[in-house]
């Protein structure tokens, strides 16, 4: 009996365009053909890809902490502040880059996206596990750090994976909103760039949230990364207790940001590929 191959049927999508879970999984080795690709793209042809890496975020530890220094500024934070700044902005900017490679995902994969046909979540999919590459590479200078201040986690390392999820989701979600208002407002992906740029002096990365006054917590606490931030750290340091309040409103905020982010993307995915 011969075998018979399995046929794919691609059909127009309605207005409420569904995932085809088992459609996904038979492109797993596209997905990881596609994510290596992209690592490749970023490390294949540096002999210094690891300082590249690093370099960002020891670049703003190097002035923040000599600032401080000097300015004998009180920073409210527990930990040492070399640590403090270090890991707020490497798990920061793993969430820039990974919402700003979701929300132009269609663009930078145009000429794989008109030539064949992939499913729906493949390449703003993609993103979420390349960029992993940075942020584990990252993580390397601050266990170091860690060991040389004699800072080790408690049990609250536990919480890292789940933290990290939030972020991912959150960035996935905010990053396929922006693909769809940019479709057509163009100029708003240079200030949303600009915007998630700005932001980071409006979380916990490089200051403590013990420094916002009291009355003004509310609204600091309104951004979604602010939970995750300050769990992240007390999941690395175990300094005090885990911040569950501010944790489960930022699960929140990225499941929300991920529910209306697939279906504005899903709605509107054919547009994007015919604006390219």
């Amino acid at each position: 009996m011969k075998n018979q191959e399995k046929i794919t049927y691609i059909k127009p999508a309605g207005r409420f365009a569904k995932i085809d879970l088992e459609e996904h999984w038979r492109a797993r080795y596209m997905f990881t053909m596609l994510v290596w690709k992209k690592i490749r793209a970023s490390f294949g042809e540096m002999y210094f890809w690891f300082i590249w890496v690093c370099a960002k975020p020891l670049l703003y530890v190097t002035i923040f902490s000599l600032f401080k220094h000097w300015s004998q500024a009180r920073t409210g934070v527990e930990i040492p502040y070399v640590l403090y700044i270090y890991s707020g902005l490497i798990l920061w900017y793993y969430f820039l880059e990974t919402t700003i490679d979701v929300s132009v995902n269609i663009k930078a994969n145009a000429a794989l996206v008109t030539k064949i046909y992939l499913p729906r979540m493949i390449t703003p999919t993609v993103p979420l596990l390349a960029n992993l590459m940075d942020l584990a590479i990252s993580i390397i200078p601050l266990i170091l750090m860690m060991i040389y201040y004699g800072v080790y986690p408690g049990w609250q390392v536990l919480m890292i994976i789940p933290t990290l999820f939030v972020v991912m989701i959150t960035a996935m979600g905010t990053g396929l909103i922006i693909a769809t208002i940019t479709l057509r407002l163009r100029d708003f992906q240079k200030i949303f760039e600009f915007s998630l740029y700005l932001a980071m002096f409006i979380s916990p990365v490089i200051f403590s949230p013990s420094m916002i006054p009291e009355a003004f917590h509310w609204i600091y606490h309104m951004n979604p990364m602010v939970g995750a931030l300050i769990g992240w750290r007390e999941a690395l340091f175990g300094s005090a207790s885990f911040p569950w309040g501010a944790w489960v409103y930022s699960c929140s905020f990225a499941v929300l940001a991920l529910i209306v982010g697939l279906y504005l993307y899903l709605r509107f995915e054919h547009e994007m590929i015919e604006a390219i």
